[in-house]
């Protein structure tokens, strides 16, 4: 199957492994226990790349992603296991329509520190689950998304997390892993090896595109005002928005505990992703997404809103869920039912 690599097996449980003139393959062993919804380590290539095809990485089950080195070429490569979907792809990315992988032309430099980071989200309802690749980019101190995939079928958490090195004959190299974590879906880490360090702290907020990727989210949305493609018309710091229903009670406030009944849904093709139901949603105003923040306090409580909401004021990079890609532009219907302002 192509993607796949011919590499001997070596199973390991080390936190930093150096290797030298010859490929391997670390598969960390996680407990049925951790189910890991993220994969980072750092790796650091010693020698300059040359001679050979080259290629020093990670990977799941499911995807590879890794710095390819070709001669002279350098890039970052992506891809799937099998057979995936392309959903999204970072500023710059570009696709292999020969074999769906992403490509990103980047110049890496030697002795240098680098994170790559893959991240999953899984829906058993519509049976489907995303991957998505990002790599730290050191000299802009930023994450970059690569891209993002779509499989049919659920898979609840990553499976074989790996790192691996594979090369030509006679290659002169060094390249060293640590600092090799997964992240539980409770947001708790756990290190796959055995040293005492800090866990990640990763923010995939300001991105590495995220003024480019802005400036496309606000020109589809007013694309789509001009020609009638949505009935939203006002704008605050951004979200855009329509009042359905004007409110009777107290003014929302940004401190305060709401409760709403609300319907999500995807710009891009008006899929929805969550809704309530009979019951409503209670949550404390400050802890949702900026866009709730700007767009929620508008409204009187019993008034009904719309609001379109960019997706730096929304998710931004993160693979959150199956049903929201990176770089969505969220709908929500807002009814606010009450609003309560916390206990002095």
């Amino acid at each position: 199957m192509k993607g796949r690599f011919l590499i001997p097996f070596l199973l390991l449980f080390c936190n930093t492994v150096k290797a030298d003139n010859r490929d391997f393959l670390i598969v960390y062993s996680l407990p049925d226990s951790v189910k890991a919804i993220q994969f980072v380590t750092t790796f650091t290539i010693g020698e300059s790349l040359k001679k050979k095809h080259t290629l020093a990485g990670i990977s799941t089950h499911q995807v590879q992603f890794y710095f390819d080195n070709y001669y002279k070429t350098k890039k970052i490569r992506f891809h799937p296991i099998g057979t995936a979907r392309r959903v999204v792809s970072g500023e710059g990315v570009y696709k292999d329509l020969k074999y769906g992988y992403y490509n990103f032309a980047y110049q890496w430099q030697k002795n240098t520190a680098y994170q790559l980071l893959i991240s999953m989200a899984s829906d058993s309802a519509s049976g489907t689950t995303l991957y998505s690749g990002y790599v730290f980019l050191p000299e802009l101190k930023k994450w970059k998304l690569i891209g993002t995939y779509q499989f049919t079928g659920y898979t609840p958490s990553i499976i074989k997390p790996a790192a691996f090195l594979k090369t030509g004959k006679k290659f002169n190299s060094n390249v060293q892993y640590s600092n090799t974590w997964v992240q539980r879906g409770n947001g708790s880490w756990k290190n796959l090896g055995g040293a005492d360090i800090i866990s990640p702290q990763i923010s995939l907020t300001g991105h590495a595109d995220s003024v480019i990727q802005r400036q496309k989210d606000i020109s589809d949305i007013e694309s789509s005002i001009k020609n009638g493609k949505t009935d939203v018309h006002q704008n605050e710091l951004s979200v855009y928005y329509v009042m359905m229903q004007q409110g009777s009670g107290k003014q929302v406030a940004l401190t305060d505990t709401v409760t709403v009944h609300y319907k999500g849904s995807l710009f891009s093709d008006g899929s929805v992703f969550d809704q309530t139901k009979e019951k409503p949603a209670r949550f404390p105003l400050q802890r949702l997404i900026r866009g709730w923040q700007i767009g929620v306090p508008l409204l009187k409580v019993g008034g009904k809103i719309k609001l379109v909401i960019p997706s730096d004021l929304a998710y931004s990079i993160r693979t959150r869920s199956a049903k929201i890609p990176p770089n969505s532009i969220l709908v929500f219907e807002i009814e606010v039912l009450d609003a309560r302002s916390p206990e002095k």
